[in-house]
């Protein structure tokens, strides 16, 4: 059982790297092109699109989706989810990976059609009352203590990693 948390662990760090770095050179138009929808490890599975990482990892309490993408990926998303065999509305956690508009722009309607309990990291929380206008993009964000939320037998632990933007001298 260790074995299998460490490898779901290791893949989410992965997946999220891969999403960051993918974000630096996707076409707009790829956020809206469909991907099949694929189990990935354990009871993590990719529903997102082509230019967008969105995951669902499935508990027995109740499964977990991992970023919302735009408000126009959200019935692809829906549409992915039951093409798998789950059903949408048994989402009941809608977690934000980092609240970038291409990873939480569909949350309002993803929370509509599940009433999934929205989370996200504390440093994001200004971001996302202030409709993206406190983007920690833009400006330095700070690290903080990891966090552990049990779902059941399932463990979530929210790790957020210390980032600063490379500015070129005069673009200050």
């Amino acid at each position: 059982m260790k074995l299998w948390k460490a490898s779901f662990v290791v893949a989410i760090i992965f997946l999220s790297f891969a999403d960051v770095l993918r974000a630096q050179t996707t076409p707009a138009s790829d956020y809206l092109s469909p991907f099949p929808a694929h189990h990935v490890i354990g009871n993590v599975y990719f529903v997102g699109t082509k230019g967008l990482g969105i995951f669902l990892v499935t508990t027995p309490q109740g499964n977990i989706l991992i970023n919302s993408g735009l408000e126009e990926n959200v019935l692809l998303i829906q549409q992915s989810v039951e093409k798998l065999g789950f059903r949408f509305k048994d989402i009941k956690i809608l977690l934000i990976s980092h609240a970038h508009f291409d990873h939480d722009a569909g949350s309002a309607k993803v929370k509509e059609l599940t009433v999934a309990k929205y989370m996200v990291m504390d440093a994001d929380v200004p971001v996302v009352e202030s409709g993206g206008k406190a983007d920690f993009f833009y400006n330095d964000s700070t690290a903080l203590p990891a966090e552990e939320k049990a779902v059941g037998a399932f463990t979530m632990v929210a790790a957020i990693r210390s980032y600063r933007r490379s500015v070129e001298p005069g673009q200050e």
